[in-house]
């Protein structure tokens, strides 16, 4: 698992982030700024050197780590649909685990109290944070245990609501479509070695867990997956690391997955990842 420092940055102005996006109304949710963060911190001469401002942890938060570094899990940023200022979410290190952290930005600054989405024994990593076109904001992780539960949480106006178990599984993330909140995540195979992509969703609104749990793809790879569900102009598509060398994806249609297609994954870096998942959105977007 990639993990920086909490030394966060996000470039003064948010105007070299907007510029990430085509427009305002494009879904934000499958496109993360840490790529682009971690990019200039592994090499920055493609990119010009930019302003950061460091986000520190509550002074009254636990962290038996305080004299050291913290070993926190790689951040995932958001925006706010109506103000477009960054959100955020990050696997905090509280000493022996990891508590999902959040954080919002406002008065040109990160509010001074991190909000703890979790504060329990359990290692709590890699969330994932998407906003729907309501501003309701949705939340998924995953405890990296023996249980390896994956969960999700949604905020709306009146605040956090209880966690949900969604499956067992690892690296999920999350969207909204069509009035189902849609997740994507890997699990073991359970026919031999190897991993598999697995969708699930769950209706806004309705009582009871997310269904059905329907395999996308299975691959030999034991490597990290990270498979990525995209929402745009009403096209879902899921994407995930199919080999060393390639980004597969399927797209969601007539109720079914398609074919899976391929992108080449030549350049290792979070450039290199970022840029073959762009790729496929483009030929399925056409943009």
């Amino acid at each position: 698992m990639k993990r920086i420092q909490i030394g966060i940055l996000i470039v003064l102005g948010l105007a070299a982030a907007q510029l990430l996006w085509a427009s305002a109304d494009e879904t934000y949710g499958e496109l993360d700024l840490f790529d682009l963060i971690l990019s200039i911190i592994e090499n920055p001469d493609p990119i010009p050197q930019c302003h950061y401002i460091p986000l520190d942890a509550d002074p009254e938060a636990p962290d038996t780590t305080r004299s050291g570094h913290r070993d926190d899990g790689r951040p995932m940023f958001e925006f706010d649909r109506r103000t477009e200022e960054p959100i955020l979410t990050w696997a905090f290190d509280a000493g022996g685990d990891h508590d999902i952290a959040f954080n919002e930005w406002g008065n040109r600054s990160w509010h001074r109290r991190i909000e703890f989405i979790t504060a329990s024994p359990r290692d709590e990593v890699d969330p994932r944070v998407y906003v729907d076109d309501n501003n309701s904001v949705y939340l998924t992780w995953w405890e990296d245990d023996p249980d390896s539960r994956i969960m999700a949480v949604k905020r709306n106006r009146s605040g956090w609501g209880a966690p949900m178990h969604v499956a067992t599984g690892r690296r999920p993330s999350v969207a909204v479509w069509n009035r189902k909140v849609v997740l994507a995540y890997e699990r073991d195979r359970t026919d031999g070695p190897g991993q598999e992509v697995v969708f699930a969703y769950h209706t806004l609104g309705a009582f009871g867990t997310y269904v059905p749990h329907e395999v996308v793809a299975v691959t030999s790879r034991n490597e990290p997956l990270d498979p990525i569900i995209h929402v745009r102009d009403g096209l879902m598509w899921i994407d995930w690391k199919s080999s060393d060398d390639t980004i597969a994806a399927s797209v969601y249609g007539d109720g079914g997955w398609s074919v899976e297609m391929v992108q080449p994954w030549t350049d290792p870096s979070w450039v290199g990842e970022l840029t073959a998942r762009d790729q496929i959105e483009s030929e399925l977007t056409d943009d």
